[in-house]
């Protein structure tokens, strides 16, 4: 019986550091519209922080002119933004880079050297110097949490295809396998 408490106190301590690592993974994949991000800007997405520590990602894709040379999906960088709009605090920038003319899909760009408030709506915006670089929407309000933003206008029946993934803190994986050794230790010690 000792045993078993003993196990079970050790199990939940372990358990309550790394349970806060993160909440999960916000995803909007649906779309069915491009729009050129250069001459729509300031083009994003608001949504309502779930996790401290993350990565944004929209759906990029290059539209290439019917005629010419395709150039590099390059230069495109998401800058972060405190409440609804782009009148709040920047809170930073990160680029996306080494995008080739050929990529389609979600990229992520790291936010983890800044700190989200859980609950606190957050803009994300997207810029790009390439006129041919794109980003997809979803004719359709599918993410209750925020807003697609165009043109500095807010369009709550759309959203944008997006994504906000949880980045667990160092602290907490370094918890988690100081707790998952220790109770490998005190087994061998018989004390479990």
């Amino acid at each position: 019986m000792k045993t078993y408490v003993y196990s079970t106190l050790i199990s939940a301590i372990i358990m309550s550091f790394t349970v806060t690592a993160h909440a999960g993974l916000i995803i909007q994949d649906q779309k069915n519209m491009g729009t050129q991000i250069k001459d729509f800007y300031p083009m994003g997405q608001t949504f309502t922080a779930e996790d401290p520590l993350v990565a944004i990602a929209f759906w990029v894709k290059e539209q290439p002119p019917l005629y010419g040379p395709v150039p590099e999906l390059a230069n495109l960088t998401i800058e972060l933004f405190e409440g609804v709009g782009t009148g709040g605090i920047s809170l930073g920038t990160a680029p996306v880079e080494g995008l080739s003319s050929e990529f389609k899909g979600f990229y992520d760009a790291d936010f983890s050297s800044v700190t989200l408030t859980v609950g606190q709506v957050y803009t994300a915006i997207i810029s790009s110097d390439n006129v041919y670089a794109a980003v997809y929407n979803k004719n359709a309000d599918l993410y209750p949490g925020g807003v697609m933003i165009e043109t500095e206008i807010l369009k709550p029946e759309y959203d944008m295809a997006f994504r906000i993934t949880p980045i667990p803190a160092p602290g907490a994986i370094l918890l988690g396998g100081i707790g998952v050794g220790l109770v490998g230790w005190l087994r061998r010690q018989r004390a479990l």
